[in-house]
């Protein structure tokens, strides 16, 4: 009788009611989960104390759009977009970017197309471009006429150039372009503690050699990120989900994150 006195409590059948949709909700945020709990990273990895390029960004909030890739995705900015997203692979043979994610995505869809209708439209976001080819063959190719197009449309101090090849990055660093070095995937709560100190010792050779303004990685490399490499702005990118408790704790928790400058969300 009192088991079943026990389950007829309305107040006891809500609270195990809230109690499974929040396990729900861990289980289904589960990378978001372990960013808001303590790192648990080696304690004998000493952070970095490299400086960062300080190269200026005009910025009106760290919200951006991601992957603004068609001429219909650019018409759909909100006017007050703070930054946006495009993915660019450079044609050496045309001399113009391309826009589009991968393989799977090709496109025809040039950079300078999209630029006409920002222009158009008169908005006034920043522009992350994350650079899916740069290389030594086209590295002082797609620089110049990167810098034609920031002059064409008044880009000053508004463009990322990110790329996972920082060497090639550098002679963007001299012609003011804020750079980021886009860091090697690893989640460090699904690796050992060998293969982690692997990673991070080799995202501080790289920067050591090939200085940039900042680093990007996905949500779940930020708390890493920050932690061994403080002085580094960082760029990043993550769902939200609305109905969320857990998406609601991630977020107002990089919301107060000195280290992010850049959050992208699709």
């Amino acid at each position: 009788m009192r088991k079943h006195s026990f389950f007829k409590n309305k107040y006891t059948l809500l609270a195990l009611i809230l109690l499974l949709l929040l396990a729900v909700d861990v289980v289904s945020h589960k990378g978001m989960t372990r960013v808001l709990l303590p790192d648990g990273f080696p304690a004998d990895l000493k952070s970095t104390t490299f400086t960062p390029l300080r190269q200026p960004l005009s910025q009106t909030g760290m919200y951006w759009k991601k992957a603004v890739n068609s001429r219909e995705a650019m018409e759909a900015l909100p006017a007050d977009v703070a930054g946006l997203e495009m993915d660019v692979y450079f044609d050496t043979a045309r001399n113009i970017f391309k826009v589009y994610h991968d393989s799977a995505a090709l496109s025809e869809q040039s950079l300078e197309g999209l630029l006409e209708i920002y222009q158009k439209r008169n908005l006034s976001g920043s522009i992350w471009l994350d650079f899916k080819n740069l290389s030594s063959m086209n590295e002082k190719l797609s620089l110049n006429y990167l810098v034609q197009l920031r002059e064409k449309f008044a880009l000053q101090q508004k463009i990322i150039v990110e790329s996972t090849h920082p060497q090639y990055l550098q002679s963007f660093n001299i012609k003011d372009f804020f750079t980021s070095y886009y860091t090697p995937y690893f989640n460090p709560y699904q690796i050992d503690t060998t293969e982690f100190k692997l990673y991070v010792d080799s995202i501080s050779a790289t920067v050591s050699k090939h200085n940039v303004s900042a680093l990007s990685g996905y949500y779940f490399q930020l708390p890493a990120l920050k932690k061994y490499f403080p002085s580094y702005p960082l760029l990043s990118w993550s769902d939200r989900d609305r109905f969320s408790m857990v998406s609601f704790l991630f977020h107002n928790k990089l919301k107060s994150d000195a280290n992010l400058k850049v959050l992208l969300f699709p």
